[in-house]
């Protein structure tokens, strides 16, 4: 048995691969969701809200 890849493997199983690619978009994407809108404008993009979604489910985190 090839011990450095199987201790490598194991360090990978424990890799958590998250996209951040809505911190690129955000001004845009809240520029987009706030255009035309009455009332207070969005603070949050949706793909923000998401993210937090997966976040709570995966850590199995509270609300507040």
């Amino acid at each position: 048995m090839n011990w450095k890849e199987y201790n490598e493997r194991l360090v990978r199983r424990g890799e958590l691969l998250l996209d951040l690619e809505f911190l690129r978009t955000w001004e845009d994407d809240l520029e987009e969701m706030n255009t035309r809108k009455n009332g207070r404008p969005y603070a949050y993009p949706e793909e923000f809200i998401r993210f937090l979604g997966v976040l709570h489910v995966l850590f199995n985190l509270p609300y507040r």
